[in-house]
């Protein structure tokens, strides 16, 4: 049982509270999972807030239940897959959240991954989901150099993110790396990148 407790420092009231409960687990021989839990959450909010557009939560206490139910195959086999869904209270309405996440090794060098979010959000003052869909490309060309390439896209924010890096170790104690953000907006084809940000870090030990 993991149990977290806040509360603030001036007021002395109940700042927040998270506790969660695990009434069944177990892996397989073969290394796959299940887990079951039931979570028991409490916050105080001081002001109201806009969760989304037009739909705001007032201030106040707020006490919900949740529950949730998680599955993963073995991660050792060359595609395996990961479940999860939560649902219950939230605030003085509902939510629920379903996460899928699939992996494919193709080989020692070059693996895929892909995985949807979907988060319904109901309260009085209104109803949304939200869906967000990812995947990656990981690749290795030798264990000193390695990267991968990102996507995302959700259907609030109508941006697609990219994420480009590459890690080089050229001798121990030595790490390079290239990384290039971008994000699109979706609505409008034909259009140069809305944001383009590189980096580059280069790590070198000194040994004296």
């Amino acid at each position: 049982m993991d149990f977290n407790y806040y509360i603030d420092d001036q007021t002395k009231k109940l700042q927040s509270l998270w506790t969660e409960f695990r009434p069944l687990r177990f892996t397989t021989k073969s290394g796959d999972f299940f887990e079951s839990n039931i979570q028991r959450k409490a916050e105080n909010l001081v002001n109201d807030f806009e969760i989304h557009n037009g739909i705001n939560i007032p201030a106040g206490e707020y006490w919900f239940t949740d529950y949730e139910l998680q599955f993963a195959t073995f991660h050792g086999r060359p595609a395996y897959i990961f479940l999860f869904i939560n649902w219950g209270g939230f605030y003085n309405g509902t939510r629920k959240v379903w996460f899928e996440r699939a992996v494919w090794h193709i080989n020692k060098h070059i693996s895929v991954s892909s995985d949807f979010t979907q988060t319904i959000i109901s309260l009085p003052g209104g109803k949304f989901t939200v869906n967000e869909f990812g995947g990656r490309l990981a690749f290795a060309v030798n264990p000193d150099l390695f990267g991968s390439l990102f996507t995302q896209w959700n259907n609030d924010d109508k941006e697609v993110l990219l994420n480009f890096r590459v890690n080089w170790i050229p001798a121990p104690g030595t790490n390079f790396y290239f990384v290039v953000n971008q994000s699109f907006n979706d609505r409008i084809t034909g259009r140069p990148a809305m944001n383009t940000t590189i980096l580059t870090k280069l790590i070198w030990r000194f040994v004296l």
